[in-house]
């Protein structure tokens, strides 16, 4: 089994990768399975990123206060290493973006709204840069998160405006399982297990996949308008297809 506590660096990174991972989720599920307007939406989104954002820094603080660091020394070791801390406060700030384009009007909050997501992209691509991995299995899981969160971003500023992002949704939901699956516990567990890299990345986009079929298969069809199943007889030619264009289909 995967020793995550086999050191303090090791014990650290399980709530250093479950609580991001919890977070990304959540923008991902709530794109997949709500109609919300875009300033709900919005809202919603940048009351998630203050949450998450503020938490994670409000720990690291009082985690490094109870170790007895003296107040110029908490400056001191986040000016030296507190790379996460620092990513976690831009996504706080992205929170108060977020609420601001819910209340502008017309479509400059909409503009606005998708701007974010962009801003996370650039951000998580270069935090992941910077944050220096111990082997191919780290290096190749925090890779594909960013490719995720990438295309996520992508999905949510070129999409639709009049449709729920669920496509950018999926794309979020991988990256949370991919950011989880790249904490060092785990990939120093496949490292010494001599399992293939290729190998442990693909098992880690299995259970996301499934998770994603059976939500098209068994909820979709009813919550969304345009994600019916397709008949023989709407393939014919010459059959009238009134779904939208210019969609993505999952």
């Amino acid at each position: 089994s995967a020793d995550i506590w086999r050191s303090k660096r090791t014990s650290e990174q399980f709530p250093g990768h479950l609580g991001p991972s919890v977070f990304i989720a959540a923008i991902g599920v709530t794109a997949l399975t709500t109609d919300w307007p875009w300033r709900a939406r919005s809202a919603i989104e940048g009351k998630l990123s203050m949450w998450g954002g503020g938490t994670y820094v409000a720990g690291e603080m009082v985690n490094r206060l109870m170790e007895g660091t003296h107040q110029a020394g908490v400056l001191k070791h986040y000016m030296r290493h507190g790379l996460h801390a620092w990513m976690c406060l831009f996504v706080f700030c992205l929170g108060l973006a977020f609420l601001q384009a819910s209340k502008l009007e017309g479509a400059a909050g909409a503009r606005l709204a998708r701007a974010p997501h962009a801003w996370f992209a650039s951000a998580w691509g270069w935090f992941i840069w910077a944050h220096k991995q111990p082997n191919n299995f780290g290096v190749a899981m925090h890779t594909c998160t960013s490719i995720w969160i990438t295309m996520g971003a992508l999905l949510r500023i070129f999409g639709e405006r009049n449709r729920p992002p669920r496509e950018a949704g999926a794309c979020y939901f991988f990256a949370a399982y991919a950011f989880f699956g790249g904490q060092m516990g785990l990939t120093l567990t496949a490292e010494t297990s001599h399992v293939d890299v290729g190998a442990y990345v693909i098992i880690w986009h299995i259970l996301p996949c499934c998770w994603l079929l059976a939500y098209v298969r068994l909820f979709l069809p009813r919550a969304a308008e345009g994600y019916g199943a397709v008949s023989l007889d709407d393939e014919a030619p010459g059959a009238e297809d009134d779904r939208p264009r210019g969609s993505i289909n999952l």
